[in-house]
């Protein structure tokens, strides 16, 4: 009961921060200013997702707790351009249209507890302002931080420098394939047989002279494209023709 409630509490501040709170002074440098003046030296505190943090965990913060508020300031200095009434405005949209099962407090929350570290928080928080701007979906941001939580920066920062050449073959993406940048496209393999040439083959004891076409090409993902796009600057965003 008790695991029950600091659950909720935790929710109910961190959803009062991202849709009510002026982040414009959290814009700190996480990486910079040490966690233990966070707990111990009242930094911030009166962002109430921060007092909340410290208050649970008063007698002693773990290693895990400063970690998650680590990455939660990372994230949140990521919108504190964006202003109080956008924030609300495009969080409420999302929870009032009954469209995504879980609030989108709760799902942020959850993306950023399994987001590898700060840095994938920053990302993380760098997309949501993208969503917040109107600049992609909200479907688009769930699938695009599903992948940055997964891949090592480095693979993301590769990702960034090479992604939007055109990919031929699986030798191009190597180990990424199953990151969610790439889509793969298996194509029908076709067998073109010519017969007058097949049968003088087989009488001088030789091979089908068979063409085969097909096999396996390789696309962007609609996640992958979504992050070329907020975070690439040479990106060019494909033309819709409407016909």
């Amino acid at each position: 009961m008790a695991q029950i409630k600091k659950q909720n509490n935790i929710q109910d501040s961190f959803d009062i921060t991202l849709k009510d709170t002026n982040l414009e002074n959290i814009a700190v440098d996480v990486s910079e200013v040490g966690i233990d003046l966070l707990f111990d030296g009242g930094i911030l505190r009166d962002v109430p997702i921060v007092g909340t943090l410290v208050s649970l965990t008063k007698f002693g913060a773990n290693v895990r707790d400063r970690l998650f508020l680590k990455k939660i300031l990372t994230f949140l200095s990521q919108l504190k351009d964006i202003p109080v009434e956008q924030r609300k405005k495009m969080v409420n949209d999302i929870d009032d249209s009954k469209k995504f099962r879980v609030k989108v407090g709760e799902k942020l929350l959850y993306i950023i507890d399994t987001s590898n570290d700060y840095e994938a928080s920053e990302l993380i928080g760098t997309l949501f302002k993208a969503y917040l701007e109107e600049k992609i979906t909200y479907a688009n941001f769930l699938k695009a931080s599903s992948v940055i939580e997964k891949i090592p920066i480095e693979d993301f920062n590769w990702f960034i420098r090479d992604g939007d050449r055109r990919y031929t073959d699986l030798d191009d993406i190597g180990d990424l394939i199953s990151s969610g940048l790439f889509e793969l496209h298996y194509e029908q393999i076709n067998v073109q047989v010519d017969e007058e040439t097949d049968h003088k083959l087989l009488r001088d004891g030789k091979k089908y002279a068979t063409d085969v076409d097909g096999g396996v090409s390789v696309h962007l993902s609609e996640a992958g494209k979504t992050i070329l796009e907020v975070f690439s600057k040479d990106y060019k965003k494909p033309k819709v023709i409407k016909i």
